[in-house]
């Protein structure tokens, strides 16, 4: 059984945040109030750094588990939520409907909160030794960097908090800019790449390295179009892979196992156990009622599927082996081939990247899920390259994936695999984007992907023209989510 390595631990949070309400009367106009944590000594430290973490991973908090890797990979131009999710499918309902991201808001803004006391205590902090303090510090911020990360590019202008809220005089905060956003996930990952180790043990997987740094920094580089920084931090890591452990992984099995604590090609990702409530729903969102007997999970809730005549889908070649874990229209059933249960007119096949059938429950299903693998970093660094120089120098980090897809060496040309020499710089960053598009499908980057190269409205475009349903992708009016009810009641400079 794997390992839960980040967030088991949440009964600790109980005796790690000491709340200390302060009223002379139960009916005081100016309620006073305190959050702290305990005197740090390593062992309650360590607890701490594990509850900023949960909140990510926490299985019932609807945010990357849930709602992000459900919801956001239904927003992609080939997939459907069906009859159970269409609000995801239609992009202009659920991104004007400002509690749709309610939930997601809430859970974001307390590992924020959390990440930030720990921040706050560490600096007043006077007895721990200063080694412990540089990698607690750097945990902290790498953590509200990527939460800062998502909500910018799902909402936009945001209460950019940096300390922790004390009382209710600290909730007033108005919007930053997107500008002073991006600058301070730049500074908080700059601060952890330099502080963070350069690898973990085992048990400790799931947390954050100088890697996932250095990942991290590239891609929010790449998504501000600073092709030639994000160029060089990937650059960076492909270097000095060996430093951090990281390769590409020859299996996609393997990559995408549900009892493995982890791999060479996971760099950063949620860690998620077979145990009730401590697990990933995907494997059940996404299969269907013979679930447990196609051996894709112990359950299906049939959550939405994919159309296979959108174009990304139905110009994939058959004997890619990511076609083969990711998609499906049958599975085998005591020997029989039995056709996988669709919605016809609307979606025509099932998502197959997540599978653990043996979960003890829905809730327990073993699958990490990745916000950075070192496939990441090379396509990555494809895409800035052409970017800045044209393909030349490209096409190798494509290649080596292409390659593992289709089963042959990774250091072997092919014909068979690797793209076509000769393409003009506009040519490749087509493939780049098609090929990102096939490695990260089910991993919740294609509608970021989407809007941060522009084409979102063409791709859906294409997609309406060619699914049996067009009505049910309509073309954006908008590309940021509206701010939840919750945040404006609460907060007055929000506006």
């Amino acid at each position: 059984m794997k390992r839960s390595n980040i967030y088991t631990i949440i009964a600790t949070l109980a005796f790690i945040m000491l709340s200390n309400s302060a009223c002379d009367k139960l009916l005081e106009e100016k309620p006073k109030a305190t959050i702290a944590l305990g005197d740090l000594d390593p062992i309650l430290l360590e607890q701490t750094i594990i509850g900023v973490y949960e909140p990510m991973t926490r299985s019932r908090g609807r945010l990357w588990e849930s709602t992000v890797g459900l919801g956001f990979e239904l927003m992609a131009e080939y997939a459907d939520g069906g009859s159970v999710q269409l609000n995801w499918s239609n992009y202009n309902n659920v991104m004007n409907a400002p509690n749709s991201m309610s939930q997601p808001w809430v859970t974001l803004y307390e590992a924020i909160g959390r990440a930030n006391l720990l921040i706050a205590n560490l600096d007043a902090n006077t007895t721990l030794a200063e080694n412990l303090k540089k990698t607690a510090y750097a945990e902290a911020y790498f953590v509200r960097a990527v939460c800062y990360y998502f909500a910018v590019r799902v909402w936009g202008k945001v209460p950019l908090r940096l300390k922790p809220i004390l009382n209710s005089s600290d909730v007033a905060l108005a919007l930053s800019e997107t500008t002073a956003i991006y600058d301070q996930i730049i500074t908080d990952l700059k601060a952890a790449e330099a502080a963070l180790p350069a690898t973990v043990a085992e048990s400790k997987a799931g947390r954050a390295t100088s890697g996932a740094a250095k990942a991290a920094l590239a891609d929010v580089y790449l998504t501000k179009g600073d092709y030639q920084n994000a160029r060089d931090k990937a650059k960076e890591i492909i270097d000095n892979k060996a430093t951090y452990g990281y390769d590409i992984e020859p299996s996609l099995t393997t990559v995408y196992s549900p009892t493995l604590a982890t791999n060479k090609e996971d760099i950063f990702s949620l860690k998620f156990s077979q145990v009730q409530e401590r697990g990933n729903f995907m494997a059940s969102y996404w299969a269907d009622s013979k679930a447990k007997a196609a051996g894709f999970s112990v359950s299906g809730n049939k959550f939405g599927g994919i159309m296979s005549q959108a174009p990304l889908i139905r110009d994939w070649d058959n004997n890619d082996l990511r076609k083969k874990l990711s998609v499906y229209n049958s599975y085998l059933i005591n020997g029989v081939v039995t056709a996988a249960e669709v919605e016809p007119g609307i979606y025509d096949m099932r998502m197959g990247k997540y599978r653990d059938p043996n979960a003890p429950i829905d809730t327990g299903n073993g699958n990490d899920l990745y916000f950075w693998r070192y496939a990441d970093v090379l396509l990555i660094y494809a895409e800035a390259e052409n970017k800045l120089n044209g393909p030349a120098n490209a096409y190798a980090a494509v290649n080596t994936l292409r390659r593992r897809a289709f089963g042959i060496s990774m250091t072997t040309p092919s014909a068979v695999a690797d793209l076509p020499a000769g393409l003009t710089q506009a040519a490749f960053d087509d493939m780049v984007f098609r090929e990102r598009g096939y490695e990260f499908i089910g991993e919740f980057k294609r509608w970021f992907d989407l809007v941060r190269t522009g084409r979102a409205t063409a791709v859906i475009g294409a997609a309406r023209a060619a699914i049996p349903t067009p009505a049910r992708k309509p073309v954006p009016t908008r590309f940021l989510f509206a701010l939840p009810d919750l945040e404006l009641q609460n907060n007055p400079l929000a506006k």
